[in-house]
């Protein structure tokens, strides 16, 4: 994906018991991806290891219980800046026929404040995704509110989830 990020949306189908991750381009460019059970529970690590790295409260001697309350206060602040309101524009055109099943990937911190994100499909495809701080904090929530949907029992959290606020009525950035 060369151009930038304008929407992300997900939403769960009970059907194929996986979650449906739309990312939407500035370009009108729509992509549809599956996510299963197992690899939101792979992922869910290596997502938290970045934020982790990112955290300016990581590198200081804060006890873990304080360390996690930070992490969730960022979480809640990084997304505070997202428009989870918005329905998915249908204007875009899709790329993908069908969405892609994903059974791979991986995240990488990026030296300029990115975190890069692969998405490796079933056929071998890998897509691309670079994301700020407030949109990595945004996937987040969408996993957790998502994933919580579909009762997965997968206890997904950014740091203390006493510090987490209540999902919203909708599963989607801008």
């Amino acid at each position: 994906m060369t151009s930038a990020l304008h929407q992300i949306t997900m939403s769960y189908s009970p059907e194929e018991d996986r979650l449906l991750l739309r990312i939407s381009t500035t370009e009108k460019s729509e992509f549809q991806f599956l996510l299963t059970r197992r690899f939101v529970q792979v992922l869910w690590p290596a997502l938290m290891n970045v934020i982790e790295r990112e955290d300016p409260g990581s590198k200081q001697n804060l006890m873990p219980a304080a360390k996690k309350a930070v992490m969730a206060m960022q979480h809640q602040q990084a997304v505070g800046a997202s428009d989870f309101t918005r329905k998915h524009d249908e204007d875009s055109k899709k790329l993908t026929p069908v969405p892609l099943l994903i059974v791979g990937g991986a995240v990488t911190p990026g030296k300029t404040g990115l975190t890069g994100l692969v998405l490796k499909t079933h056929a071998g495809a890998e897509i691309k995704l670079s994301l700020n701080k407030e949109l990595l904090h945004a996937l987040c929530k969408l996993l957790i509110e998502t994933t919580m949907k579909a009762n997965w029992s997968l206890d997904l959290t950014v740091g203390d989830a006493a510090v987490i606020a209540a999902p919203t009525e909708q599963n989607q950035v801008h």
